[in-house]
């Protein structure tokens, strides 16, 4: 379930805010949110993928185009991605893109898959098409 408005998140949150480095799952799931959030309130439809144990957080199609979308905070390796990457390989239409910290960008290239920071990505969407 995602919640529109990522405030109502924190309000409701019984834990109160959270911190990275306090709490990393539950920063994690609060970035995701507000990541899928804002792509629905850009006008995407907005859908996720799994086929155990592979799964991808987000589905955007609409006017940024067709996106699978994995969303990290913390650490990550190539191998993390191999939903991403399976399900661009069945529907190729859909281009893949990995929402991480800035300094992570580089493993998601080493898997082959573009990478930008989530804080960018909601201040801009994703990357033009080239």
């Amino acid at each position: 379930m995602v919640t529109l408005n990522n405030p109502l998140v924190a309000v409701v949150d019984p834990n109160g805010l959270v911190s990275p480095e306090v709490d990393p799952k539950r920063w994690g799931a609060w970035v995701e949110n507000a990541c899928l959030a804002h792509a629905w309130n850009s006008g995407q439809k907005v859908s996720y993928w799994r086929e155990e144990p592979l799964e991808v957080d987000g589905i955007f199609e609409g006017s940024w185009g067709q996106w699978a979308v994995e969303i990290k905070t913390g650490r990550f390796q190539p191998s993390d991605l191999k939903g991403l990457v399976e399900l661009v390989c069945r529907h190729p239409a859909l281009r893949p893109l990995v929402l991480c910290d800035d300094a992570w960008v580089p493993v998601a290239g080493r898997a082959g898959v573009q990478g930008m920071s989530w804080q960018q990505f909601l201040l801009s969407g994703p990357p033009a098409r080239r």
